[in-house]
């Protein structure tokens, strides 16, 4: 072995090295800062116990606390010290351990008790900014498009996805929004696929978490010989499967179940490798008849679901609609 390449293997090892070292100090200052903000979380907390314990404050008491806890950073404002004592009134302290919150920002969880209407959607939205590793904004988007209450609608799906993992069941939604659409510029379902693509990170970001594109009207090939076009192929990295999305701009028809099939099971047959769970089918229409839909599903042994795409301004005559049950 010559000394150029010792220096060669040298180079090599040090740089594995470093990228090692630079890995772990990464790990452990994210795990820093969640015990940091725990801790912090905690100690606004009982901050708010505190004030809370003083039936009456006085017109002065929070300005002379703010004042008097001034030396010890800018967390102690007047008007931190009244979120403290608000996020105390409304969790417990069990609660508080119990729930995710101390691994949440302290101004996005300030953002969550101050926009949620009850106490069930503090802890959905809690929950789910946690698991999805929601940023500040992106949680009040998430809240301007009603997601909690887009949750309580169960979604149209086949019994294949009842008997599956959380996962799957968690992949599908009633309801999803594309505040991005131009409706003015959607003639055709080329332009509605068009306008996902050209904004791929808001429409990833409301598929949910795990979603990666593979393609837009992705050719598939028979042994025979003929080619079909699938609207959209995602991947799903959690799920570790094949999503099949087929885009219509009108009503579901239960002729388009048809073709979805076929993908999925194309896809299956063709694409899926070794590691791949079977392939999953999702149609997005632009409304869905409730029957026509489920009876459509019924009795097929696939995972697929029918959901429904709306403009932001649709949502509130909708969700009115389907929570009470019409």
């Amino acid at each position: 072995m010559t000394k150029t390449d010792e220096i060669t293997i040298l180079e090599k090892d040090y740089l594995e090295d470093l990228n090692k070292i630079k890995d772990t100090i990464r790990t452990n200052q994210a795990k820093a800062m969640v015990v940091v903000n725990s801790a912090m979380i905690m100690t606004y907390y009982e901050i708010g116990r505190i004030i809370n314990e003083r039936k009456v404050w006085g017109s002065k008491y929070i300005e002379n606390l703010a004042n008097d806890l001034k030396d010890y950073g800018k967390g102690y404002s007047s008007r931190n010290l009244r979120f403290m004592s608000t996020f105390a009134k409304k969790f417990s302290k069990d609660e508080i351990l119990q729930q995710p919150a101390t691994q949440i920002p302290w101004y996005t969880l300030c953002e969550i008790i101050i926009k949620s209407k009850s106490h069930e959607e503090m802890l959905w939205y809690i929950k789910e900014t946690h698991k999805n590793g929601w940023s500040r904004s992106v949680v009040l988007n998430q809240i301007a498009m009603k997601a909690y209450e887009r949750s309580l609608i169960n979604p149209t799906t086949t019994g294949a996805v009842n008997r599956s993992n959380e996962l799957t069941n968690e992949l599908f939604k009633d309801t999803y929004v594309f505040d991005f659409l131009d409706k003015e510029k959607i003639k055709t379902e080329n332009d509605l696929k068009n306008q996902m693509i050209d904004n791929i990170i808001k429409f990833l970001q409301e598929l949910g978490p795990g979603f990666t594109l593979a393609g837009k009207e992705y050719k598939l090939t028979t042994p025979t010989g003929k080619d079909f076009y699938i609207d959209l192929l995602m991947y799903h990295t959690k799920i570790h499967a094949y999503v099949v999305i087929e885009v219509k701009i009108g009503e579901f028809n239960p002729s388009d179940f048809g073709q979805l099939v076929f993908y999925v099971n194309a896809i299956d047959d063709l694409e899926k490798v070794d590691g791949d769970n079977d392939t999953i089918g999702l149609l997005l229409c632009k409304d869905a008849d409730k029957y026509v839909a489920e009876t459509t599903l019924k009795k097929n042994h696939l995972s697929i679901g029918i959901s429904k795409y709306k403009l932001i301004e649709e949502l509130p005559e909708y969700l009115e609609r389907k929570l009470n049950g019409k």
